[in-house]
């Protein structure tokens, strides 16, 4: 891969050049094949105005057609954003279709998160939104789109009902979960939602069901799905973006849309080196724990397309959703110590706050270390925080006994599995984990003083989570960060039109998912958890509408 030039050239200039040369390319549309990474053309000087890495630089332009496809709508890529567009804008008479690198739509994760649905309503939830939207832009370190957090706040309940009336037309229905925090720091809210099917409903799905309902749906709506066709670029009749290319085994076939070309085709996850250059927190650890499925999917083919045809990416670094689940998803808020035994923060933050602070760490992992009044210290303490991989995915509203019950049953799974360890002394437990026991004595010796005293002078917990470790068995949990996905992308308006240098829309190019920008900046806000679902699902119930009545 090459580095970045010395000339340290900004993105705004990139941007500039990259629109310039998009209008070039004319009708005959834009490359498709970027230069490989490390390549000897990747890199020029300064003067000439170029990218700072490969897959920066706009390829060639194909030429040699094999055959065209003309449809009002074109959506590149089949995962929750791309089949939600593709439902919407089929139901409203649009003519749609949808080309995916992969054999099959993808869907992944439990749930997605609303700001409100008819469940929500007939359990009495009330989303606080002040509360809400302002942790939203704080966690974002107020570098997100204001106006697109809105949007998504005003249209959420519209477009979780139209998915759960989906649900319900095969048979299932939606469980609300219990597990946010309740903490007046790190707030969260209500309202992730949990579809759920009998095994007679004719399902396949394994990971979130919601892309498999608008997928059926999408078919039954007369949406045409082309699979194992990767689109490599995307064409332009001046400055309009009206369709793309993509590579089949009987050659590049070219697809036209009247309406609206619309990227969905995931994050840059899956790409090490962009990771690297754009979201470099994650590369270490991260990426390389990822539970991203299918693998090698997610390779940032919608940002390099879009960056080609002079769309702006949003500020970097990009944000990453990392959760610290690479190895035991249990951890709550007790003591947490590094490899060699030591603690280093606060235990009762949220999941990203987790990840972060761990991937810090040696080897980017520690354990969560308590004693055999864990489940007591549980229950007690979820009234005032809670969250996930701190309460169980139990429902809204049941005993929070739950939690504990449910943990019980996956410790000695971990245990079986080598990544927890379970011992009758902390002389024991030290070696099992492979830290100096002086070392893990004198941490666990101060924290329990800590507790006793009421008050955490080293990393100020709240007191009602300082519960010390003394009674064996002792356990240690092995905790690490793995990267869901990296949740920035091209800069849109609230129309989700991409936007060019001079924050202009590009027409006739769109963005939705996690190919889109600015929704998240810096960090995931996990306040309103499933929120990436959550969004994937409104903008593209919004978006597929207004395409098809345009």
């Amino acid at each position: 891969m090459s580095e970045i030039t010395k000339s340290g050239l900004s993105r705004r200039a990139f941007l500039g050049l990259g629109a310039t040369a998009a209008v070039a390319a004319g009708a005959a549309g834009l490359a498709g094949c970027s230069p490989a990474a490390g390549s000897s053309d990747s890199s020029e000087s300064a003067a000439t105005g170029q990218a700072q890495y490969a897959w920066e630089v706009a390829p060639e332009p194909i030429t040699d057609i094999a055959s065209t496809v003309d449809a009002d709508i074109l959506i590149i890529g089949a995962g929750i954003a791309g089949c939600a567009c593709a439902c919407s804008a089929a139901e409203k008479g649009g003519s749609v279709t949808v080309v995916e690198k992969s054999p099959s739509w993808n869907g992944r994760g439990g749930g997605f998160g609303a700001i409100n649905s008819r469940y929500m309503d007939e359990l009495g939830i009330k989303v606080d939104k002040v509360n809400a939207k302002q942790h939203w832009i704080a966690q974002c370190a107020s570098r997100a789109n204001e106006d697109l957090i809105v949007k998504f706040f005003n249209n959420s309940e519209e477009a979780s009902n139209w998915l759960l009336d989906k649900a319900e037309a095969r048979g299932g229905s939606a469980m609300v979960g219990a597990f946010y925090s309740h903490d007046d720091v790190y707030a969260e809210q209500p309202g992730y939602h949990m579809l759920m099917f009998p095994e007679d409903a004719g399902l396949t799905s394994t990971g979130f069901a919601g892309a498999e309902l608008c997928y059926l749906d999408a078919v039954e709506a007369g949406a045409q799905f082309v699979f194992d066709s990767p689109a490599i670029q995307l064409v332009k009749d001046g400055n309009k973006v009206i369709g793309c290319i993509c590579e089949t085994s009987d050659g590049y076939v070219q697809y036209n849309a009247s309406k609206g070309v619309v990227l969905c085709t995931g994050d840059i996850g899956g790409d090490i080196e962009m990771c690297k250059a754009y979201a470099p927190i994650c590369a270490e650890y991260g990426q390389p724990r990822s539970q991203y499925t299918p693998v090698g999917v997610n390779t940032g083919d919608g940002h390099k397309m879009g960056m080609w045809a002079g769309a702006q990416l949003q500020d970097l670094p990009l944000p990453t959703m990392m959760h610290p689940q690479a190895f035991c998803w249990f951890h709550g808020p007790f003591l947490f110590v590094n490899d060699n035994g030591e603690r280093f923060m606060c235990e009762d933050t949220w999941v990203q706050g987790k990840s972060l602070a761990i991937n810090r760490q040696p080897n980017g992992e520690a354990w969560s270390v308590f004693d055999a009044n864990w489940p007591t210290d549980l229950v007690n303490g979820l009234p005032y925080g809670g969250g996930m991989f701190w309460d169980s995915f139990r429902p809204y509203g049941s005993d929070p006994q739950l939690a504990a019950d449910y943990f019980e049953t996956q410790i000695p799974a971990y245990v079986e599995q080598g990544i927890a360890y379970q011992a009758d002394t902390l002389e024991e437990l030290a070696k099992q984990i492979g830290c100096d026991a002086a070392t893990l004595m004198a941490t666990v010796e101060r924290y329990n003083g800590m507790c006793e005293a009421g008050e955490d002078t080293d990393y100020y917990k709240k007191p009602v989570f300082l519960t010390p470790v003394k009674q064996g068995p002792f356990y240690a949990l092995k905790v690490g960060p793995a990267l869901l996905t990296v949740t920035g992308g091209l800069r849109t308006n609230v129309d989700f039109q991409c936007l060019d240098a001079e924050g202009a829309p590009i027409e006739g190019l769109y963005a939705l998912g996690n190919t889109m920008g600015d929704i998240t900046a810096v960090d995931y806000p996990i306040n309103v958890a499933g929120n990436s679902h959550g969004r994937c699902i409104t903008y593209g119930y919004l978006l597929g509408q207004e395409l098809a009545q345009a």
